[in-house]
């Protein structure tokens, strides 16, 4: 993994935790790891989802909110808007 990849891992990850009830959940997910599956509610995507809006500074399109289920998910469209 690159350090630019990492770095974006730990960007995403500081992102969603600040928006999970237990942000310690995140620390036992892996980067693959289905976000329902780890047991992240409807309301906290909600939050990751805003969250990441406000990251990238537009609305999420629909197809995309629907592709929001792991961190490395989320982080391929945060690295997708980088280039």
């Amino acid at each position: 993994m690159t350090a630019a990849v990492r770095t974006t891992l730990d960007t995403v990850r500081t992102l969603i935790k600040g928006s999970l009830e237990h942000p310690a959940l995140l620390d036992r997910l892996g980067d693959e790891e289905d976000f329902a599956r780890a047991g992240i509610g409807s309301g906290e995507l909600i939050r990751i989802a805003l969250s990441l809006e406000d990251e990238l500074g537009r609305p999420l399109q629909d197809e995309e909110l629907l592709g929001l289920t792991s961190v490395r998910a989320v982080a391929s469209l945060i690295g997708a808007e980088a280039n």
